[in-house]
């Protein structure tokens, strides 16, 4: 009690102490706040910025009906790259639509499918042919191919189209096998399909930032068994010398070939057999036989169909490789776009599509009998629903909208741009589909289509997407 009763006259005697005290007392309160509740490291930026150069000289000659498109094709990039097109027998427009375009400019082109033949300058390979015939033993999917083969050769008519398309996952393995056999030598293995579109200057750009030394195997990821994920075919994939060398044993003398059992399609025919997909047997070979996963570059290997190509403020200004399901008729355009378009030295990235697939804009912000792909409903309470102009007002307030589609009495919005499709006059019963495009909104990021701007040239600067391992 005494000593209650002196604390007041204590401190009274000892005030520069006392203030001193608590103030410290405060800091370390202080600090230990402050570390509670200072910000966490930003996670590491999954893109970075790279200077490429463009291996593409400007056409000299764009006038005239049939320009050449490959005068200035950079085919001394194709002297360390070995380009493999696999194809099927039912196929045959993508294929003709594909060698009059994107390999157009190809000559080391391999082209390997289900059945032999001669396009032009170009011999088919029958990639089947050279797996063991213990392939076709309890195997129903295989008797397609072995009922063709018998067909064609006692001079019946062969229809490709029925379950063709079953024989596509037996091409992987020998393809790959195929690819290292007739050039083991090639620093780079790009592998594509018929209805696959690449972008070749994207493609030397990104491959002139790898060591083709070291073992790689680039895509774009799709999931598999066992949380395995494999490089999805449909977007094309690449494999370096380094991978190659660690697949196949190397010849031990001057002419010597490899046995057959180091081939990935005798290695791993029982695993083609029980599994749906050939990419994803591949991935599996691969990582079996080497320990080498998948390096994931999606976006800019894409796999996306043309109407579906999503761009947004993320993938503005990253570069853009491959789409997947391009006709035949859209890839003879999208080529003869992407040759003659305006000249510039920066990589083509995903906001340079726009001029090829939005330059109707140019006309008006809105599409009638069109639906965009926008697929966020607007809360029913908002007055977006009444009509197609109510819509599109809506979206212009909201930041975040960058297009929207209206029909009956739904009004949807999207934080991305897409390209979409034609609906008819039925449109499965709803009636009157138009879809708008923020204008605005878009000429902030880049694409201006007022007739001063130069709709191809929307970035700055491309950002390109790191590898991650799968």
């Amino acid at each position: 009690m005494a000593f209650i009763t002196a604390l007041p006259l204590r401190l009274s005697r000892r005030p520069a102490r006392v203030l001193l005290g608590g103030l410290l007392f405060v800091f370390f309160i202080l600090t230990l706040t402050r570390r509670r509740t200072a910000p966490a490291p930003a996670p590491p930026s999954v893109h970075y910025k790279a200077n490429t150069k463009s291996f593409f000289p400007p056409l000299k000659h764009k006038a005239g009906l049939d320009p050449d498109f490959c005068e200035n094709f950079p085919t001394k990039q194709l002297d360390d790259i070995q380009v493999v097109l696999k194809t099927g027998a039912a196929d045959g427009p993508k294929l003709k639509a594909h060698l009059a375009t994107i390999t157009s400019c190809i000559p080391n082109l391999l082209i390997v499918s289900d059945h032999e033949q001669k396009i032009g300058q170009y011999n088919v390979i029958d990639v089947l042919a050279e797996l063991p015939l213990s392939y076709a033993e309890g195997n129903n999917d295989f008797k397609t191919y072995t009922n063709n083969k018998k067909a064609q050769a006692e001079g019946d008519t062969v229809n490709y189209s029925q379950a063709g398309w079953r024989l596509d996952r037996f091409k992987f393995l020998p393809m790959v096998d195929k690819a290292y056999a007739v050039n083991p030598k090639a620093k780079w293995y790009v592998f594509l399909e018929s209805d696959v579109y690449f972008f070749w200057d994207t493609l030397f750009r990104l491959l002139d930032q790898f060591d083709p030394t070291e073992p790689h195997y680039l895509g774009a990821p799709s999931p598999g068994s066992d949380d395995r994920w494999f490089a999805y075919g449909g977007a094309g994939f690449v494999t370096s010398q380094g991978l190659m060398k660690k697949l196949y044993v190397p010849k031990t003398e001057a002419g010597a070939t490899a046995s057959p059992e180091t081939k990935l399609a005798v290695k791993y025919e029982k695993m083609v057999k029980e599994d749906c997909c050939g990419d994803a047997v591949l991935a599996y070979a691969i990582q079996n036989t080497t320990g080498v996963k998948m390096e994931s570059l999606y976006p800019t290997f894409a796999g996306e169909e043309l109407k579906d190509v999503s761009i947004d403020k993320d993938r503005w200004c990253v570069p853009l490789l491959s789409l997947h399901r391009v006709a035949p008729e859209n890839m003879e355009s999208l080529w003869k776009w992407e040759r003659t378009r305006t000249y510039n030295q920066k990589p083509f990235v995903y906001s340079s599509l726009l001029a090829y697939t939005h330059s109707f804009l140019r006309e008006g912000a809105s599409k009638d009998w069109w639906d965009n792909l926008s697929v966020a409903p607007v809360p029913n309470d908002r007055p977006a629903h009444k009509n197609p102009g109510s819509c599109g007002s809506e979206c212009e307030k909201d930041r975040n909208c960058l297009q929207w589609s209206h029909s009956q009495t739904v009004c949807r919005w999207a934080n991305y741009i897409k390209l979409g499709n034609a609906v008819d006059s039925e449109n499965g019963g709803q009636g009157m589909m138009s879809s708008g495009w923020e204008l605005k909104k878009m000429a902030e990021l880049g694409f201006k289509v007022d007739e001063e701007s130069d709709i191809n040239d929307t970035c700055e600067e491309a950002t390109w997407v790191k590898a991650t391992i799968r």
